[in-house]
């Protein structure tokens, strides 16, 4: 519970609204479950605290991967970027319009194919933060966090948007009250097996459109600057 908590992202990017109703909806369910051996369950030498913790933590990256799926699915916009030869200026451009339209744009989810160029990026200020994040930051002071895609949670465009507009609904485990079930028990198949189940259901509502903006990506980058440039740079980030 506590590895889910720490790793999930919702209270960052969206307006979280939890919910006692547990009538069907269209809300999806969230869920990581594996079965283990019981022998091993009930072995002293076999230390289940870090199985646990990646248990939940994998919930969490079920929420990120639901997340980059919805933002894939907003309109185009007239705002490009050439991967080839990215120009990211228009990105200050995607927030001074946002901001135009009366929202506080403080989210930019992004592909990963261009993590190099955007931290090398001359037109940009890039503020370090904690939790292997960057924020951009605009000539006007404002700070939007960025979110990297993945090979779990593919993204091809930059979404820039005001998180106060988007509601992730969670309906709350009738037991604990919390935003995950957790449950451990023995199921009817495979015999002698013992049952990790961790699950959260949800459901991510555009309230207001007018505070999305999607700025598409043309062409392919020029160069390396994939998913494992960017696992070098948080492990060096960590270390320091």
């Amino acid at each position: 519970m506590q590895a889910y908590q720490a790793a999930s992202i919702v209270d960052r990017v969206s307006r979280v609204v939890e919910t006692d109703d547990r009538a069907p909806s269209d809300f999806i369910v969230l869920s990581n479950s594996e079965a283990r051996r019981l022998a091993h369950f009930n072995a002293r030498d076999y230390h289940w605290d870090f199985y646990c913790e990646e248990l939940g933590r994998s919930v969490a990256l079920g929420e990120e991967r639901y997340l980059f799926e919805c933002m894939a699915r907003l309109p185009e916009s007239e705002l490009t970027i050439n991967a080839e030869n990215a120009e990211f200026g228009v990105l200050l451009e995607a927030v001074r319009y946002l901001t135009s339209r009366g929202c506080r744009p403080d989210v930019m989810f992004a592909p990963i194919s261009l993590f190099v160029p955007f931290l090398t990026s001359k037109a940009l200020s890039i503020d370090w933060r904690a939790l292997g994040r960057e924020a951009l930051i605009t000539p006007e002071g404002h700070a939007l966090e960025v979110f990297w895609s993945s090979q779990s949670r593919p993204l091809t465009r930059f979404v820039l948007f005001d998180s106060r507009l988007g509601v992730w609904r969670v309906k709350l485990d009738p037991d604990t009250h919390g935003r995950l079930t957790v449950a451990i028990g023995q199921p009817e198949s495979p015999p002698q097996a013992v049952t990790f189940l961790a699950e959260t259901v949800v459901k991510y509502e555009i309230e207001d459109p007018k505070g999305f903006l999607a700025v598409e990506v043309e062409g392919l980058p020029s160069q390396d600057s994939g998913e494992s440039v960017y696992d070098e740079q948080k492990q060096t980030r960590a270390e320091a």
